[in-house]
């Protein structure tokens, strides 16, 4: 099956249309969760499974070439985030995803580079769409909301039986060094989803490389700014 590359106006809206339809599923999916006492790993399995039956079925119907790009940026950020999962997890020690339960790859749960997968769609699409529309401003729009969005999932996460944080700075039950870090990470899946437009599937596998990277480093520098260096 041949894919379409065409950035035409209809494919356009109905990328937007799809891409939004995930962020807005997961957020009224996660706070129904709030009132399952069952929920656990589960949940999130099945939740990132329906995003992405969406996200590839959505592909297949339209023959869409930059969405596949796209699925398979988030897909390698996923995958290769796994170490900077250990390092919260192992190092800072503020992580923990024992309260899901469930099968474990390496220090996280066996659905979180799903996870991951679709956060780099979402942020990356509507951060490049942003970008293109507004230019600087849609940039830092992107960052912000990711700041705001995605942190929204980790105070939902212990209550739903995902993940917690315990140890480190936080705003009820959000880490200061999460809601930077997504500042940042945000940031940079807009700016890496340019790439992405009229590339190659191989710079599609080294963006979603780079993408991980700046998971860690974000995270890294957050982590030091807000837990480390008030201390001294």
């Amino acid at each position: 099956m041949s894919l379409k590359n065409a950035a035409d106006p209809a494919l356009e809206r109905g990328r937007l249309r799809v891409v939004i339809a995930t962020i807005a599923i997961n957020v009224v999916v996660v706070s129904l969760l709030t009132f399952a006492p069952w929920s656990d790993w589960r949940t999130g399995a099945a939740l990132n499974l329906v995003d992405n039956c969406l996200l590839l079925g959505f592909v297949l119907a339209k023959r869409d070439a930059l969405l596949a790009r796209f699925l398979v940026f988030g897909l390698v950020v996923g995958i290769a985030e796994l170490p900077a999962d250990a390092w919260l997890v192992d190092y800072t020690r503020t992580l923990d995803y024992s309260i899901g339960g469930g099968p474990m790859i390496w220090r996280s749960p066996l659905w979180m580079p799903l996870a991951w997968e679709v956060v780099a769609v979402q942020f990356g699409y509507i951060g490049l769409r942003l970008w293109e529309r507004f230019g600087k401003l849609g940039l830092l729009i992107i960052a912000v909301l990711g700041a705001i969005n995605i942190p929204f999932y980790e105070e939902m996460a212990r209550r739903i039986h995902w993940w917690q944080y315990t140890g480190c700075r936080m705003i009820s039950f959000t880490p200061w060094y999460i809601i930077l870090g997504e500042f940042g990470i945000a940031l940079v899946f807009a700016l890496l989803a340019r790439i992405l437009r009229r590339s190659s599937w191989r710079m599609a596998i080294i963006a979603g490389f780079f993408g991980a990277i700046s998971i860690f480093g974000c995270y890294a520098v957050a982590f030091l700014l807000t837990d480390q260096f008030v201390k001294l």
